[in-house]
């Protein structure tokens, strides 16, 4: 399966060709950078199709103290600032003057910085340091984060920062994020550009859809082998309930770092009718890998099975995955009513509890 691209802002490729910036205007961005002395600081404009407009340059002197003076207006906007091989993104809202930046080299680019003259930069930065240090624990933990931007482009932003990785799960965040830059910047090419960035995602999305082998309203092929105690399960027993059809394997690092999710979901939502039905591509002489596994996660619920025939396992074959953990949610009916819901599983769950 071809993979979503990114929309992480903070790789995004350098395209400038940078010019001195010796204006004499009212306008500037200035810091003490420790640790960055006679380093050359590059100020760029950057935007989401991944073009940038050349602003400026400066040298740091030996206490790593430099100034970038402008004869224009800062222009709201997402800003990209290149010290050495460190980067710092940050935002304006077009009302600043005198913007400046305290901070230290080796911890630039994890946004602990001190700023002042910029209420936008000096919020945006907060979050994405925080960020940084607490590490989201769920998809909530993002969208709350993302929730605590002081504009719609500050969210934007974060929205495309936090869940670029997982850009298919949440596509009706990035609508609605799409939608209110939109209100809130109209006409502009962030606007623009944000647009043509959903709506990419959007065509990957149906050609991905279009290339599965098991598309949504099909009814789900049985599965029907021996879990760890040898005892036939079969997922056309389980008709009747939401069922999440999760393929696996104990060597799969993502696998189980998505099981924690799973587990938090299944015990918050079993007595409701949802369960889940876990489909094992260990080896042969894996399955005490495998039985270890079940346990060390607490995949507490009973249905595990597996023909311990690594990627040769016919479950897999018939639904044709290639890449794991790859997963199925079943309705009550017994079709598929959404293909690799993760992140987004307690989402698609509500919609057809």
């Amino acid at each position: 399966m071809k993979k979503i691209k990114s929309l992480l802002l903070f790789v995004l490729p350098a395209l400038a060709v940078f010019y001195a910036c010796n204006g004499q205007g009212g306008h500037a961005i200035k810091g003490t950078i420790t640790g960055s002395g006679n380093l050359q600081v590059l100020l760029e404009q950057a935007h989401f199709d991944r073009s940038n407009i050349a602003l400026g340059k400066a040298t740091c002197d030996a206490s790593g103290n430099f100034e970038i003076k402008s004869e224009k207006p800062w222009e709201q906007g997402l800003y990209r600032m290149t010290i050495g091989a460190k980067r710092l993104f940050f935002v304006l809202d077009g009302k600043e003057k005198t913007v400046e930046i305290k901070g230290d080299l080796n911890t630039l680019d994890r946004m602990e910085v001190e700023v002042k003259g910029s209420e936008a930069f000096a919020c945006y930065a907060n979050v994405v340091k925080d960020a940084f240090k607490n590490q989201f624990k769920t998809p909530d933990d993002a969208k709350a984060a993302i929730n605590k931007g002081c504009n719609p482009f500050i969210k934007a932003i974060l929205t495309s920062s936090f869940l670029g990785n997982s850009a298919a799960a949440y596509v009706d965040d990035f609508k609605s994020a799409s939608a209110v830059l939109n209100e809130y910047m109209p006409g502009s090419k962030y606007a623009t550009d944000y647009a043509n960035m959903v709506n990419s995602l959007q065509t990957q999305m149906a050609q991905q859809q279009a290339g599965e082998l098991i598309k949504v309203g099909q009814p789900a092929p049985e599965i029907s082998l021996p879990g760890p105690d040898g005892k036939v399960r079969s997922l056309s027993s389980m008709k009747g309930k939401i069922v999440l059809l999760d393929f696996w394997a104990s060597w799969c690092g993502p696998c189980r770092r998505a099981n924690p999710h799973v587990v938090e979901v299944y015990k918050k939502y079993k007595d409701k009718g949802f369960d889940v039905f876990s489909v094992s591509l260990d080896k042969q002489d894996g399955k005490e890998k495998w039985i270890q596994a079940i346990k060390q996660d607490g995949l507490v619920w009973d249905n595990h099975v597996s023909d311990l025939q690594y990627w040769n396992s016919a479950p897999a074959a018939t639904y044709g995955v290639r890449g794991i953990p790859k997963t199925f949610l079943i309705g009550r009916d017994g079709k598929i009513v959404a293909i690799n819901p993760r992140d987004n599983l307690e989402q698609e769950l509500l919609k057809v509890l």
